[in-house]
Parts: C-alpha cells; sequence; structure tokens
C-alpha cells in the first residue's frame, strides 16, 4: 500500500576592527634573509614552540586580541585570544596551541591558556611561534607598587555567581540554605557582605587566619559541605577570597564604580572542523570610564549542550555540528556570542531552490550556512490538507478538493490561499487561539461572559482588526464585562474570590508574556537571574494596574453569575520590596512613563506597547504566527524572547516584524505571506542533510493534531455532527467558547482549560488514552456506525466500489489514493458484498487511524 509512511559561505571574523588587529602582530619569517641577518636574541627563552597539539595547516594569518596587552597594575590579567585562518578563509582558535612566553617574567607571565599576569610595573613582550612563523605581543603594566585590594562586589560577588553558591539551588533561595542565606546571584550585594561578614557572630570569615575561613574550607569541600566542592585550593579564585578576607573583608558596595556595559570576543564566529574549541574573552567598562578583563569572573552558560559545552574559563569545546549560543553573565549583566560548529558534508549539494519571497531568502541563506539541503515542494495534495488545518483548523470538502487537485493553474495555490482566509472558519480558528491564551472560561468570566468574550474575539478575526489595535481594546477595557467583552481579560488576574481585586503583579506578569513574549516572573523576588529584567523593571510595569478596580455586577436575570465591571480608580500605588518605596510606572526596559495625575495609567501603556517603536510587540506577534503555522517559533518557547534564548533566525524575525509594522499590524497580510513562502510549502520527507534539523525549517514539521480541529477532522470525515450539550448541532469543537467545557476525547488531546497565558498550557505530547480513544473509543466507534454518517450512506449507495474507496481517502487524507490502494480496497469492498456496510466501516476506522490523517505534514 501507499499510504504515508514518512511522517515524519561566509567568514566574519576579520572584520575591519580585526582586520587592523592583524596588522599589528608582528608576523616574522626566520627563514628570511632580514631575520637571518638579525643578531640573535640571547634575552629570548631557547625554547619557543608550539605544544603538543599539532597546528591546523595552511595558517596564513594570525589575529591576536587584544593587539596590545595593557595592564593597570600587578594582579591584572587579560585573557588572549590568538586566532589563525588559512588560505580559505577558515578560522581556527590557536589561543590553547600556541605557548607563548615573555620576555621578562618579572614585569608579566602569561599561562598556557593565554592569561597574561601583570607583576611588577614597565614593558616586556610575549612571544611564540606558529609554523615557521614567529609572533610577538607587546605588553605594558602601570608603573605601581602595590595593587588595589580586592573588590568585593567586582570580584568576590561574581565569584560566588560563578561558583553556584548564590544559585537558586543553593544559597541563593529566599531563605536560603543550612542557615546561609545570598541573594540570588548576586542581585543585592549588601545582604551578601552582612551575611558573610556580620551573620553568626562573624564566623563564616576568619582575618587572621584566612584559609580556615568557613566560606573557604565550605567551598574547597575541606569540612562537609552539601554542595560538594565549588573551587579548588589554591586556584585564581581561591586566592581572590582569601585575599579578601585577609585584607579585611572590606565593602566597598557603596564606593566602587557601577558596571556600565559588557563586551565579548568574538561575538560571532563559524567554525569549520577540524577546528573544535573556541575560546571567549569578556571585557567590562565601567561607568568611571575603566576598562577591565572580566574573563575569570564570568559565569558561561549554552543554550544548547548538545551541541558544545562551556568550560569555567570560558573555552567552548564542540559535541557535535551546528549552532549555540553562549552567554556571558557578570553582575547581573549579560552577552551572548554566537558559535557555529561546521563539518564537511560530502553529500551535501545546494540546488538554489527558488525563493518565492524575503521568508524563503533569509532561510534558504541559513541552510545554505549551516549544509542543509531543503526538502523539496510538497505536492498538491499535502499541502492542500497542510493550509486547510494551519488556516481554518478543517478538513476540505469532498467538493474543495477534487476541484483544486485538478485545477492546473500556475497560481492555484496563492488563489486558495486566498479564498481560505476569507473563510468564516479563519476566524473561528485564529479566534480560539486567542480565546486559549485570554482566560476564555467561565470560572473567571461566567458562561455568559465566555460566549460574549469568545464573540467579540472571533469578530475581531472576521474583520481583521489590526493586532495593535486589537490588544489595545483589550489593555484599556472597562466597564460590566457582558456588555463591554474585552474587559473579561481582566477577570483572571483577579487575586482571590467575590469582591477581589486585580492583582497588578499578576497583570504585569501575564501581560507582558501574551503581548511582549518576555517572561518577567522571576524578578517579582529578585533581579532576573541570567537576564537584563530587574525588580525595578518588574514593579515599574506592575504600577500601572494597581488603580484598576472591580465592582461585583450588574446581576444578570437577578443573579450574579461573575459579572464585574472594571473601573479605574485615581490613587493607590505599589511599594518595591526591598527598599520600601513608592514605584512610579516605568516601560519595561525604557524610561518612566509620564502620565497625568487623572488618566487611566492603562492608556500610555497600551500605546507604548502597541507602538512600531516598541522592540517587543511586532516580534512577539510574528513569532506567535509563525509558531501557529509552523509547530515552532522562530524563538522557542514562542513567549520566552531573552538575550539566552536567541532566535533561529534573528534577520528573518527582523525582516517579518518590519513587514507586520509597514502593514499597520494586517495579521491577514503575515499569514498569507508565510503561506505563499516556499519554506512553508517545504515536503516533510527528509533530505539525508535535514533529517536531525527541528529548528531551522528545513523541511515542513509533523505534529498531532491539536484536540479540536482533530475531533472536527474526525466528524467531517464520518458526515456526522458531534452535539454539545448547551450549544446548536453545527458548532464544531474549534467554536467552544468556553475553556471550563468538558469533553473526554477533547481532554485525552491536550485542550487547555484557559487558565494560563503559557502556550505551554496545551499539551502536544501523545499518551496511551489518545490510543484509546482512536482505536476503541465511543466517540470514534459512534460516528463510524451512524446510520446517517459516511459509511452508511457510501455501503447503501450504488456507486462503483473505486468511486467508494476514492471519497473514503479524499474524505480523510484530502487526496486520491494511489493505483495500488485503489485495487487493494477495491477487491476487499467486491468480496465482502453481503457485509459491505460492515468493511465500508472497517476501512473507515482504518483510515482514520492511520499516521497521515492523525498528523499535520
Amino acid at each position: 500500500m501507499q499510504l504515508f509512511a514518512n511522517v515524519g559561505s561566509r567568514r566574519d571574523l576579520f572584520q575591519p576592527r580585526l582586520a587592523a588587529v592583524v596588522l599589528t602582530v608582528a608576523l616574522l619569517h626566520s627563514s628570511t634573509p632580514a631575520a637571518a641577518s638579525q643578531p640573535k636574541d640571547e634575552s629570548q627563552p631557547a625554547a619557543v614552540r608550539s605544544g603538543e597539539t599539532a597546528f591546523p595547516p595552511d595558517i596564513v594569518e594570525i589575529a591576536v586580541e587584544p593587539p596590545v596587552v595593557i595592564l593597570s597594575g600587578p594582579q591584572d590579567r587579560v585573557q588572549l585570544l590568538v586566532t589563525g585562518r588559512n588560505g580559505r578563509g577558515d578560522l581556527f582558535d590557536l589561543t590553547h596551541l600556541v605557548r607563548l612566553v615573555s620576555r621578562s617574567e618579572e614585569i608579566a607571565t602569561v599561562s598556557a591558556k593565554g592569561v597574561v599576569l601583570a607583576h611588577h610595573g614597565g614593558t616586556t613582550a610575549l612571544i611564540g611561534q606558529v609554523g615557521d612563523r614567529r609572533l610577538e605581543i607587546p605588553v605594558r603594566v602601570a608603573e605601581r607598587s602595590d595593587s588595589d585590594p580586592v573588590s568585593f562586589q567586582h570580584e568576590v560577588v561574581p565569584i560566588l555567581t560563578r561558583s553556584g553558591c548564590n544559585s537558586g539551588a543553593c544559597h541563593g533561595t529566599p531563605t536560603g540554605k543550612n542557615g546561609f542565606r545570598l541573594s540570588l546571584r548576586g542581585y543585592d550585594p549588601s545582604l551578601d557582605i552582612d551575611s558573610l561578614t556580620r551573620e553568626v557572630h562573624a564566623r563564616r570569615i576568619n582575618h587572621l587566619r584566612p584559609g580556615e575561613s568557613l566560606i573557604l574550607l565550605k567551598a574547597i569541600a575541606a569540612i562537609p559541605h552539601e554542595g560538594g566542592r565549588r573551587i579548588r585550593p589554591g586556584d585564581e579564585l581561591y586566592k581572590l577570597l582569601r585575599d579578601w578576607i585577609r585584607q579585611g573583608g572590606r565593602d566597598d558596595v557603596s564606593s566602587v564604580s557601577a558596571l556600565s556595559r559588557l563586551e565579548i570576543f568574538p561575538r560571532r564566529r563559524i567554525l569549520e572542523a577540524p577546528a573544535r574549541s573556541q575560546q571567549l574573552r569578556v571585557v567590562a567598562h565601567f561607568v568611571n570610564g575603566s576598562i577591565r578583563d572580566v574573563t575569570h569572573l564570568t559565569r558561561f552558560s549554552v543554550n544548547d549542550p548538545e551541541t558544545a559545552d562551556a568550560e569555567p574559563d570560558g573555552r567552548v569545546e564542540k559535541r557535535s555540528r551546528g549552532e549555540v549560543t553562549v552567554s556571558a553573565e557578570y553582575l547581573n549583566e549579560m552577552v551572548t556570542a554566537n558559535l557555529l560548529f561546521l563539518e564537511p558534508m560530502p553529500e551535501f549539494v545546494w540546488r538554489n531552490p527558488p525563493a518565492q519571497n524575503y521568508v524563503d531568502r533569509h532561510v534558504f541563506t541559513k541552510l545554505k550556512l549551516l549544509r542543509i539541503e531543503p526538502s523539496e515542494l510538497s505536492v498538491d495534495d499535502e499541502f492542500l490538507r497542510r493550509v486547510f488545518l494551519d488556516t481554518t483548523g478543517t478538513l476540505p470538502t469532498l467538493e474543495e478538493a477534487r476541484s483544486f487537485l485538478a485545477d492546473t493553474h500556475p497560481e492555484k495555490r496563492a488563489r486558495l490561499i486566498d479564498s481560505l482566509l476569507d473563510k468564516p472558519e479563519f476566524a473561528d480558528w485564529w479566534a480560539m487561539k486567542w480565546t486559549d491564551r485570554l482566560g476564555c472560561n467561565q470560572r473567571f468570566v461566567g458562561k455568559i461572559g465566555a460566549i460574549k468574550y469568545h464573540r467579540w474575539i472571533s469578530g475581531a478575526m472576521a474583520v481583521n482588526m489590526p493586532e495593535d489595535r486589537f490588544v489595545r481594546e483589550i489593555l484599556t477595557a472597562g466597564g460590566p464585562n457582558y456588555s463591554i467583552p474585552p474587559a473579561s481579560f481582566w477577570r483572571r488576574l483577579r487575586k482571590g474570590g467575590l469582591g477581589a481585586n486585580l492583582d497588578p503583579r499578576l497583570a504585569a506578569e501575564e501581560i507582558s508574556q501574551l503581548f511582549l513574549g518576555v517572561r518577567i516572573q522571576c524578578a517579582r523576588c529578585h533581579n532576573h537571574p541570567g537576564e537584563r529584567w530587574t525588580q525595578d523593571d518588574y514593579y515599574g510595569l506592575a504600577a500601572f494596574f494597581t488603580r484598576v478596580k472591580f465592582r461585583v455586577g450588574p446581576f444578570f436575570n437577578g443573579r450574579y453569575d461573575k459579572e464585574d465591571t472594571v473601573f479605574v480608580v485615581d490613587s493607590g500605588e505599589i511599594q518595591h520590596p526591598r527598599t520600601g518605596g513608592t514605584v512610579s510606572p516605568n516601560f519595561l526596559g525604557s524610561q518612566s512613563a509620564k502620565i497625568d495625575a487623572d488618566q487611566d495609567r492603562r492608556v500610555p501603556l497600551a500605546r507604548w506597547l502597541t507602538s512600531p517603536e516598541n522592540p517587543f510587540f511586532a516580534r512577539a506577534a510574528v513569532n506567535r504566527i509563525w509558531n501557529h503555522l509552523f509547530g515552532r517559533g522562530i524563538v522557542e518557547p514562542v513567549d520566552d524572547f531573552r538575550s539566552s534564548n536567541p532566535p533561529s533566525h534573528e534577520e528573518l524575525l527582523d525582516a517579518l516584524s518590519e513587514d507586520f509594522i509597514r502593514h499597520g499590524f494586517d495579521r491577514k497580510q503575515m499569514i498569507r505571506t508565510i503561506l505563499n513562502s516556499r519554506t512553508y510549502q517545504l515536503s516533510s520527507k527528509t533530505t539525508p542533510t535535514n533529517l536531525d534539523d527541528t529548528k531551522y525549517f528545513s523541511h515542513a514539521r509533523v505534529r498531532l493534531l491539536q484536540a479540536e480541529p482533530l475531533m472536527d477532522a474526525i466528524c467531517r470525515a464520518t458526515g456526522t455532527a458531534e452535539k454539545f450539550p448547551g450549544f446548536p448541532l453545527d458548532t464544531t469543537a474549534v467554536e467552544l467558547p468556553d475553556g471550563e467545557y468538558k469533553h473526554p476525547f477533547l481532554e485525552a488531546f491536550g485542550r487547555p482549560a484557559r487558565a494560563m497565558a503559557c502556550e505551554c498550557e496545551r499539551d502536544p505530547n501523545t499518551n496511551l488514552v489518545q490510543a484509546l480513544h482512536l482505536v476503541s473509543g465511543r466517540f470514534v466507534h459512534e460516528k463510524i456506525r451512524s446510520d446517517t454518517g459516511r459509511a452508511a450512506r457510501l455501503a447503501a449507495s450504488q456507486l462503483a466500489t473505486d468511486r467508494i474507496v476514492e471519497e473514503l481517502f479524499l474524505a480523510t487524507l484530502s487526496r486520491f489514493p494511489g493505483e495500488a490502494e485503489r485495487q487493494l480496497l477495491s477487491r476487499k469492498l467486491e468480496a465482502s458484498r453481503r457485509e459491505r456496510r460492515k468493511t465500508v466501516e472497517d476501512l473507515l476506522w482504518t483510515l482514520l487511524n492511520h499516521d497521515e490523517f492523525l498528523f499535520q505534514h
């Protein structure tokens, strides 16, 4: 049978800035006459050589970052980056391969990992050799007799972060662990200095005998420590902590300069095999103008541990071919580097697939760089079924399928897309996606409220209300939620039961996640670990909602059914939990809002949130649309935009959001653009090079139909309707307005209760219960066996057996049967004329339980 079986090169390191660096490095050819004529320098070490690991061949150019090492005084340090480029332009990190030595170790020394450490003021040079090439790096150490004391703020706190001592799994919890509490990732250094130097009678540090300090003994596991060894005796972090204790445990939280910004080198690099690693360098810029290498104090992590690993010293080791983002965190600031590890792919051939619009140009550029071949274009019946489900949540009717498959017009796919965007089912389907997230549930808004709320959302989709206007109407809605349906949005954000008021913190969290794609929940109790959001950002956003109140009623038919009136009062503020001060409204990641005293604070918030200048809104909106069409976002999860979770296609996301803004936040136009791309229309059948691709959209993603369209597809395929109590007979599962509505089939397949803002509330996983519903469940059984259903009608008809087979295939799989399928099933029908209905029912059951029906592909 032919049933569906397969469900299933630029180099940009040497930019102008680093090109200049190359010119500053002294590359001396020892074999040249000039080198031979130079007198022997007796001050050079006898052995200046490469390490035991072989250098990559054909190195023609070397770059060093920084080209000149400048150290502020004794004990200052700099991490070098040494990069080689071969004749093809491939880049190699040579930092750990080149063996450098200092001409004067009294002034500065260099480690095997390329770390330069100052000892005394003066000038010297680091020299080394790469093949037959020698390099020389100037070093200058400031003339100072003493090094600066160890800084608690700039050094001790980052050590605690890098070592994991102040993580949420250790002492960084609000209650601490085993009597010792630190602020999470050092967001409150004043608390940390008190915990270390004053609590438990200052027993945690010992100024006279620093090595016997409890904080050190625990950290090196010299005495029992539940967290195990965090640092090693004698290493750099140990020495810094010991010296800080020896110097008196100085508190400099209020006196040192604040961090201005971080830099990471390199920001982006493409590494061809045999390159397997990349050393990173992190530099901190402070408000007072000082600059410091903080690589040794930085906490490194990767977003994809299967692709690469980040070592504590900033060296990133390849595990497999692919792209990885490395996050570098220092003093609650974070920067990221993007590394791409490539391997030879003999089977890879780029065939220049035609780009139908800018979507394809961006996707194909990335695929070519990654050496991933896109799949072929989907065939017509594959595209037909996919685009119907993605656009309307329904299967095509037999007439629609026959018409499209028989059409020979070259623009028939574009014409089909246009017609689907105008169908009433489009509004129902996309309304369902919004009602899932907006709290359309009678628990929050009442039975009648859920119907009216859903009707308003569906109406907005039907008239193609622009996304910015749609969100503004929700955010500024007030009045009774039965007569002003978007006011129902606020009902889920209450704290407590009847008569309770809005929780401004919950409002800040849900609105940020829903409309900006930013999760700020962690900043409620502390600065967001590993992200830029602070408690000030969190409570500045929450301050917009402190004056939103509820009044019970009006009463529907003389009784209360969760209809509340949303209104705004002219007073009410929120206090910062750490400082106790009043927090003014503040746009997320922006300046304080200017609001008139008598103005509803939600109005300027809604205006800012939906503004074309807002860096979050359009990107979050198009990412959700992309997710609904592809089963995965460009940023994944779709509501988790952060620097440590980068887009798979940064330029594509920018282009989509710019297009969205340019067309006035037109939802249909954006969907139309994506559907018309070749990327969307690729087959789900994989190629040898894209078989393992799960995030670059080189082929269509195979996914189980969601609960509602699967139920509706079964109803349409069997020619029956499901009667939902309290709703008209022609109501589909997609149209159900109330998330509280219970149906065993829908619950088994993951229909959400619409109680959360997170897209993750809908469960996409498969399980045994689902299989039981499909194989022997009452719902499927009754639909197939219905006396008024398709199977009964076909069995009683005078249609030829091959026409019956054809109708069953069109009704379920939206395609004609293959010739082998047609002949096989026709013979089965011919052989069972006395039990024709039973045979037709069996064939229909088989098709409904086949992967090609159950999965979107």
